[in-house]
């Protein structure tokens, strides 16, 4: 069941179903529940069923499996839920696929997958089908996952592999296997016992710019019957999940809120020392330290306001300079992908055509016309973090979020009225309780008189400082999954950095 990982990594928010509409449940083969803990603290559970479902002359497998955790993001509250499964024969080969997205408050993503001829085809919304994608007939589905170890029978020292599918990736994905040796472990009522550890490796992925992104390793503790019994994986922006095996009265139980867990502050880089007027910064060169095997030329965006200097082993230093607008250079073509409507950066619906016409006005430049969406934007947005990654037509009429909401809005807006944009995704600079950070942040990009420049609505400046950090950006072309966030996946956890010299502040 190594789906939970993945998803996690990228702080999706998810909830679906199960179970088809006007289908019967079928048998129950199968009903787990772990609880999850996060740095040690009780966080929520992970609840897995396998129905066994009749689909005309044939049996089908239908794997279920939702993630309730409940988190601190400041003073905030926030749940976080994730729903996807799988439909596979007796065999473990997967015939199906589904998942509902949650993207904001009353907004959701069906997605449902059917594999036909080496292809997978999937509807979004029960209504909209979209390209199909090559299939590999490898793949093993969630319960197949669950039970290898089992039909295995493993032993110290065994080695294999194995192929599953990641919806919200839209990808296949091979995964390695080592089975360690038996160690001494605690379970979820305090007992200690002798289990097997076994180590789950998923392959690098590869993020637009083809620069590999290593997913963290998780390990398992099987017991007698080769089952696992707790799990451990390090997820990057959450820190270590642990689940245990329990009764689904021990897992239900909810924990005391003084001990959630706070993202808001885990998810923070810490700084050496304190920026005074960090949004005015002319300039800044930080000193970037890389964890593990990041590679130090490629996990920051070059080019522009930023350039890689002095790289040292696991080291560079970063400068970054402010941008206030648009500078003469020779004009050139942007693609289509930059000016068109898509699934998240929606500019052809009406309620965003109407915000950004009420914003523009008469207004004819480019740049000015994106001043003015983004100053419009920040006046009429209310700052919340109960929205997930939500679409601009939805933010278009709740007017609420946090920055991922406040960019794609603008970026729409900017689309509707003629000016390419995209989103732009990385750090900026905060001044929190714990001390000075680096925070992951999103905010937009416009391309006017042939060059990108950037803009936040978020402060509503009409311009951008030393201290956005820009990971990478995207179109959100053609996409309804997640992979555009997948490069912050190379930085959460994995830098150290230090601030040397900042101008202009």
């Amino acid at each position: 069941m190594q789906r939970t990982v993945v998803s996690c990594i990228l702080m999706f928010f998810f909830i679906g179903h199960a179970v088809r509409a006007g289908e019967p449940q079928g048998k129950l083969i199968l009903d787990l529940w772990e609880a999850a803990y996060l740095k040690g603290g009780k966080a929520g559970h992970v609840h897995t069923t396998v129905r066994e479902v009749a689909r005309g002359a044939d049996r089908i497998l239908r794997c279920g499996m939702e993630l309730r955790l409940t988190v601190k993001r400041f003073s905030d509250t926030i749940q976080l839920q994730m729903d996807n499964g799988d439909e596979e024969t007796s065999a473990g080969m997967v015939t199906g696929v589904f998942m509902r997205q949650y993207l904001g408050k009353d907004k959701q993503l069906l997605l449902t997958g059917t594999v036909k001829e080496k292809q997978l085809f999937v509807t979004a919304d029960e209504s909209k089908a979209l390209p199909p994608t090559a299939w590999n007939d490898a793949v093993i589905g969630l319960y197949r996952q669950h039970r290898i170890f089992q039909e295995r029978q493993v032993k110290p020292g065994d080695r294999f592999a194995y192929a599953s599918f990641e919806l919200t990736l839209n990808r296949v994905i091979r995964t390695q296997v080592e089975v360690k040796d038996y160690e001494e472990v605690e379970l979820l009522d305090g007992s200690r016992k002798r289990l097997l550890r076994a180590e789950v490796r998923p392959e690098k992925l590869r993020d637009g710019q083809n620069n590999p992104i290593a997913l963290p390793t998780q390990t398992l503790w099987l017991d007698e019957t080769k089952l696992p019994v707790r799990k451990q994986v390090e997820v990057p922006g959450l820190g270590t999940m642990d689940l245990f095996r329990g009764t689904r009265d021990s897992v239900q139980q909810a924990a005391p809120l003084a001990t959630l867990t706070d993202i808001g502050i885990s998810q923070m880089l810490p700084l050496n020392r304190r920026i005074p007027n960090p949004y005015d910064t002319e300039s800044a060169l930080y000193r970037v330290t890389f964890k593990g095997d990041g590679d130090p030329a490629t996990t920051f965006s070059t080019g522009g306001r930023q350039e890689i200097k002095n790289i040292a082993g696991k080291t560079v230093d970063l400068y970054v300079r402010a941008s206030r607008g648009p500078v003469p250079m020779a004009d050139k073509k942007i693609g289509a992908e930059f000016t068109q409507s898509s699934y998240f950066i929606n500019s052809d619906d009406a309620e965003v055509k109407a915000h950004a016409r009420r914003a523009v006005r008469t207004e004819t430049d480019p740049w000015q016309k994106a001043l003015r969406i983004e100053k419009w934007v920040h006046d009429h947005m209310h700052s919340t973090n109960d929205e997930a990654l939500a679409t601009a037509d939805h933010v278009a009429r709740t007017l609420q979020g946090d920055c991922t909401e406040y960019a794609m809005l603008t970026a729409a807006m900017c689309r509707a009225e003629g000016v390419p944009s995209r989103t732009a995704i990385g750090l900026i600079y905060a001044d929190a309780a714990e001390g000075p950070a680096m925070a992951f942040h999103m905010w937009t990009e416009v391309w006017v008189q042939g060059q990108w420049l950037p803009m936040d609505a978020t402060l509503g400046r009409g311009y951008v400082g030393a201290t956005h950090v820009k990971i990478t950006d995207h179109s959100w072309h053609d996409t309804r999954t997640m992979m555009p966030l997948l490069p912050v996946v190379r930085v959460l956890g994995k830098v150290y950095i230090q601030v040397l010299k900042v101008n202009g502040s």
